[in-house]
Parts: structure tokens; sequence; C-alpha cells
């Protein structure tokens, strides 16, 4: 606004330059605007009505377009409804139609026989015109085209007519495949010397062949348009399989969508894919020899051809195809990917000092040829030769290391299995009386060298390889140990007579050993990515955590093992709680008395480990007591078995306080509580206690619930079926909480 205001009095200023311009201009100047203004209005006005017309004609055409679509497939409708109607008006409309389909059958007969007729004679004269290319490609393929063309006609007639005989007798079947069976032949030699070809690109250009190439592109764009257009009609077929699966009318108004009989060849994927293993062979067959002779430099200097063939390729074969086919990029990929293999396969040997020098100058000018002589940048060639790791063959000594290091690890575990499978002496106590393995100090002197003297190389690349390797030999140990714990706990629980004693110590020191291991792996998380490259900074931090992971696991695996083994020698007496065994005699007493017996061998544990077994023991014990309220034998007599189940949750609960918190084993214990308050509550309350059981433990299985009430021997079945009811009843209308946590409930096996 404020921009118009001073155009206009810049206007102005122009207009009116005297105080005299007032009286003489400004009444011929007001009249001059005023029609100006007028003339404009009326313009804008003509324009805007315009295009409010343009407008509103759009409208009302897409309106009456709208109602003539409508129109037109109601029309359509009607058409359709009338042609079949039309059929019972007129006489003798099923013979006229007969007679039409009869006519059509010999016209397509005739068609059939003259082409059988004709097909060996045209089999004889494309096989004389193929037989020149097909001995030798580098012959004049001037007829290619045409073999292609009549070809392609043989295989359409072969394709459609099986497709057609498809429902015929079996011996149909065989006769036209006996016909056609030098159509195959003829077919498969084709394309198999069209991928001789698609092989041979660089030396039919050497050749003088070019011609040939153009012949071959050509032959595969026609191929790829055939494939396309059988995709479509197959895709017709499928969105019209509901109409064709109706009745026989409709069928026949739905023909078109029948499908393309057409095999789908895929030309140009096969072309890049035969392409490709060419390449391969090249590259194989050239450097096989200075491979058996392990002549690494030769190698190097042999794999020049790599620019000259790559010029030829960009000068004489890119033309040829199309841009689509984006040839060159291609060839560029290959050949840098085949190289890189190459390079891959020497950095495995024992080079020498010089073939080393030789592979990172050969690296070097790689990219600097690439760049000048094609145009190809650094950026463009993935992936990265020797993988970004030239440095790490300057130093031949860190390669001694690493096999050293898979050495001595490897003798360090094998001792250290011996000792735990035989176990002929018990485990090292340390000083603090914890059992514990010599081997996770060894392990650590090993691997901690190594770090150090890859750190003071001053290399943070160097650094990063050295913690690759450390963390291998890391996760190599850890499978071992888990391997080895699965198995001797097999033997221990499948054949403990047979098997030597000591393993629940062993396996405490075990666990001990892979908690130490985890601090020693943590040390060096705190040392190393401060001082690595920073490249590769998060990745030795997410090696490195991995291992310590790893380590946490085995403990893990350690402490389960121990658990097994507890509940090995006392899992029977859960088999016969509430049974009469257990009315006559205190069971849970040698229950406890065997748990206090394995946690006086288990204080050798690390204390953070003996925490959490007894955790799982806990968890473990209230499983089982749960479990064993469901045997087949158990029965609950309600005078007796309430005071019995209270003893059991007394001397449990008393045992389990010595090294768990009472707030904690009151909120354990509170499951085996409420199930208790249901087993004693009358008929009239017992929905109160189950609704109340069922809030604090919504995945409690109403079968559960039913079992434990169906052994008490003061309900009989009818009160059973009428409690159940109404608790069932209870179950629908609870709804619990979509993101309440599982309980113990989820964790036993129903």
């Amino acid at each position: 606004m404020e921009d118009a205001r001073e155009i206009a009095i810049s206007k102005l200023s122009e207009l009116l330059k005297h105080p005299d311009d007032l009286n003489s201009k400004l009444g011929p100047l007001t009249r001059k605007l005023t029609k100006e203004k007028a003339s404009i209005d009326a313009q804008l006005n003509t324009g805007v009505q315009s295009q409010l017309d343009h407008v509103q004609e759009g409208l009302e055409t897409l309106t009456i377009s709208s109602r003539n679509i409508n129109r037109v497939k109601d029309n359509m409708r009607n058409i359709d409804k009338l042609c079949y109607d039309a059929q019972s008006m007129i006489k003798d409309f099923p013979k006229i139609n007969m007679i039409s389909q009869v006519h059509q059958n010999f016209v397509a007969t005739q068609y059939k026989v003259q082409a059988f007729q004709e097909l060996y004679q045209q089999l004889d004269n494309l096989e004389e015109a193929f037989a020149p290319m097909q001995r030798d490609i580098f012959s004049s393929h001037d007829a290619l085209l045409h073999v292609h063309y009549h070809l392609f006609k043989l295989e359409e007639f072969r394709d459609k007519t099986m497709h057609q005989a498809r429902d015929s007798p079996h011996d149909v079947n065989i006769t036209l495949r006996t016909y056609f069976r030098r159509v195959d032949v003829l077919s498969d030699d084709f394309t198999h010397h069209l991928w001789l070809l698609a092989r041979n690109l660089i030396p039919l250009v050497d050749n003088g062949c070019g011609a040939t190439i153009v012949k071959l592109v050509k032959i595969i764009e026609c191929e790829e348009a055939a494939d396309e257009k059988a995709l479509a009609a197959k895709q017709a077929q499928s969105n019209h399989q509901g109409l064709q699966q109706g009745n026989g009318v409709v069928n026949r108004k739905w023909r078109l969508a029948e499908g393309n009989p057409r095999t789908i060849k895929s030309y140009r994927v096969e072309f890049f894919e035969q392409l490709h293993q060419s390449l391969k062979e090249r590259f194989e067959d050239t450097f096989a020899p200075y491979k058996d002779e392990q002549d690494y430099g030769g190698a190097l200097d042999a794999a020049d051809f790599v620019f000259d063939e790559l010029e030829l390729v960009f000068d004489q074969i890119v033309p040829r195809f199309p841009k689509k086919y984006k040839i060159f990029p291609y060839f560029v990929l290959e050949y840098h990917r085949h190289t890189y293999d190459l390079l891959n396969d020497i950095v495995q040997q024992d080079l020498d000092a010089g073939t080393i020098l030789r592979l990172l100058r050969f690296v070097r000018d790689y990219y600097a040829t690439m760049s000048t002589r094609l145009g190809v940048t650094e950026e463009l060639l993935e992936p990265q030769l020797l993988d970004g790791q030239e440095q790490s063959l300057v130093d031949e000594y860190l390669k001694l290391v690493r096999r050293k290091l898979v050495e001595w690890t490897s003798n360090l575990m094998q001792s250290e299995a011996n000792k735990f499978v035989t176990r002929e002496e018990p485990p090292e106590i340390s000083p603090d009386g914890q059992y514990g393995l010599s081997g996770a100090v060894d392990l650590f002197q090993i691997i901690n060298q190594q770090i150090d003297v890859a750190a003071e190389a001053n290399q943070g690349k160097l650094l990063y390889l050295v913690v690759s390797e450390c963390h291998k030999v890391m996760k190599d140990s850890q499978a071992f140990w888990k391997k080895l714990l699965t198995t001797e706990l097999h033997k221990q629980l499948e054949q403990p007579q047979n098997v030597p004693g000591g393993l629940v110590e062993y396996v405490i020191a075990v666990a001990n050993e892979q908690l130490k291991c985890s601090d020693f792996a943590n040390d060096i998380l705190a040392r190393v990515p401060p001082i690595v490259d920073a490249n590769y900074k998060s990745q030795v931090e997410d090696k490195l955590s991995t291992a310590i992971d790893g380590y946490l696991q085995i403990a893990a695996s350690a402490r389960e093992a121990l658990l097994e083994i507890t509940f090995a020698d006392i899992k029977f007496v859960f088999t016969e709680l509430f049974t009469t065994e257990w009315y006559e005699h205190p069971l849970m007493t040698a229950v406890i008395e065997t748990l206090k017996d394995y946690c006086t061998d288990f204080s050798s544990l690390n204390k953070y480990i003996f925490d959490k077994l007894i955790h799982d023991m806990l968890e473990r014990f209230l499983m089982l007591y749960l479990e064993a309220m469901r045997h087949k034998q158990a029965k609950f007599q309600t005078k007796t078995c309430l005071k019995l189940i209270e003893d059991d949750i007394k001397l449990s609960f008393n045992f389990f306080s010595k090294y768990t918190s009472v707030e904690e084993m009151e909120e354990r214990f509170d499951v085996i509580e409420k199930v208790h308050t249901l087993l004693k509550s009358n008929r009239r309350m017992i929905f109160v206690d189950y609704y109340t059981l069922r809030q604090a433990y919504p995945d409690v299985p109403i079968a559960f619930v039913e079992t434990i009430l169906s052994k008490r021997d003061d309900l009989d079945r009818s009160a059973l079926k009428d409690i159940m009811e109404g608790i069932k009843a209870k179950a629908r209308e609870y709804e619990p909480d979509a993101n309440t946590p599982p309980t113990i409930f989820s964790r036993i096996k129903w």
C-alpha cells in the first residue's frame, strides 16, 4: 500500500511541476485520469467476467460429462440386456450361433493345418540361415533379425496351440510336443547363441562386429515388449478372474481376459546375468596362472587391461545401447567389483614387503586412472578397494599377532575346558572366598597387550581393527562356554550317576569368571573409544558393548544351570504335594533342607549373581507349588490341607526371607495367599475371593481355578457347576487393563 502511494505521488510530481498547474492542468488531468480509470475498470470487469464464464462453462461441462458417462453406462447395460434377451426373439438363434462358431472353427482349423504343413519347411529355412552364425560368432549376422522374427512367430504359434490344447487328451499333447520339438531345439539354440554374443561383447567389437551387437539389443527389446504385452494380458486375466469363473454366458463375454500363453523370458535381466558371468570368467581366466604361481605382483601388472577395455566399452559399445541400459556404469562397477575381489584374495596371502607396497601403489594409481582416463571418481566406485584397510598392510607384525591371538586363546580355552569336564580338582578360590578360573585373567592379559601395541602405534584405524579381532575372540570364547555349559548340564540331568562330581562348583566358577570378564571388557570400553579414530568410535563401542552383554548372558546361562541342577533334586517332591503322601508326611521340610544345602554352596557366587539366583529360585518354587495344585492326584481335604498349606508357606517364607527383604517376600507370596483364601472360601464368598485374585492376577486361567475348586472335598459337582458359572460370568464382566504386565501365571506352562 505504501509503495502504491509513493508511486502515485511520484507520478503527480511529474504531471504538476509548478503551482500554476493546479489551475491550468488539474481539471483536464482529472478528466483524463477518470476516463483512463473507467477504461481500466471496464477491462478488468470484462476480464473477470470472462474468467467467471469460463469457470462456469467448465463446471457445466464436467456436470454434463458426468451425466453422459452415467447415461452411457446405463445404455451399455440396456444394450447388454437387450443383446441377451434378443436371443430368445430370433428364430433358430442357437442354430445360427452354432453354425457361426462352426465356421470360425473351420477357418481356425484351416489356418492350423496350413501352419503345420509349412512348419518343417520354415524350420529348414531358418536352420539353414542360422547355421553359419552358430558356427562362428564373428561371421556376418545379417540374417539374425530375420531368423529371430520368424522364430518368434513359430514360438507364438507353438504357445497358442499348446495353450488351446491344454485340456486335450494326453496323447494329443504328446503328439503336439513331438511336432514342436524342432521348434524347441531351434529356440534353445538361438537363445544360447544370443547369450554367447552377450558374453563376447568386447571380442565382437575387436573383430568389427558392432552391427551384431545392435541386432542383439533389438532382439532383447523385442522380447521385452512381448513380455510386457503378456504380463498385461495376465494382469487382465487376474482382474477379470471373478467374471471368468461365472456362468457360461459371462465366460463368453470376457474371453479377451483369458491371458497370454507366452512364457515370460526376461531377456534383459538374463542379458545382464550373462554379461556378469562372462566378466567373472574373464577375470578368473586372466589371473588364475598368477594365483597358481603366487605371483601377486604380476597379477597387479596384468590388471591394467581393465582401463583399456573400459575405454573400448565407452567408445564402441555404449553408443550401440539405449541409455536406459546404463551400460557404461554397469561395466565400470563390474570391473571394479572383480578388481576388489582380486585385491581381497591377494591381501589374504602371506605377502612380502615389496608386494605390499606394490599393492598400495596399485590402489592409488587405480583411482587416479579411473578419474583421468574415464572420468569416474572414487566416490562412484563401491565397494572401496581393500575396504579402506591399506594401513593394516603396513604393519605385518600386527598380522602375525592376529594369528597368534587365535592360537593362544584356543589353547587357553581348551585347557579350561579340560578342567571343567574332568573336574579332577576343585576350582580355584579367590581371597574373598569365591570360586573362579584363571582363564579370564590370562585371556584379557593377551587382549590388553594387543590393544596397547595398537594404541602405541598411534593409528586409530589400526586400533579399531585390533579391537575387532579381540571382539571375535571374546565372542568365540562366549560361544564355547555356552555350548560347554549346555552339554555338561545335559549330562548331569540325564545321567547324574555317570558324570564326575563337582559340576556345581565349576558352574559357579564359570559364572564368576564371566562376570569378571564383563568387568575387564568394560574397562577396555572406558579407555579405548577416546583414542580410536573418530570414524570408528561408535563401532568400537558397539563391539565392546556386545561383548559385555555376551559375558552377562553366559553368566545368566550358568545361573540357569545352577537352578536346573537344584530343582532336579527336588522336583519329584512337588509331584507328591497335596496327595496322600503330603497329608501323612511333612514333604516341604525336605525341599527346604535341600535348598539350604545348595544355597550354602552358592555362597561362593558373586553377590550380584547370587541375588539373581535367589530371585529365580523363589520364582521357580512358587511356579512348581502352583503347578502341584492341579496334578491329577492332588486333593484338598478342607479340614487339614489349609493348615498344611499355611505350614508350607511359613516354612518356605522363613527360608527365603534370609536372602530377600520382607516386603518383597510378602509381594511374591501374595499369589499363594490368595489361592489359599480361594481354597478356604465358602460358597457365598468364593466369588468375592475369585474377583480379588483376578484383580491382582488378571492372567489367572479359569481352568486353573476350576481345577483346584474341583479338588475340594466339600464341593459336590452341582455346587461346583453353579460356582463356576458364576465365576465365568464374573470373568466376562471384568476387563483387565491392556497395559497390565504379565504375572507368574503367564510364566507357567498350562
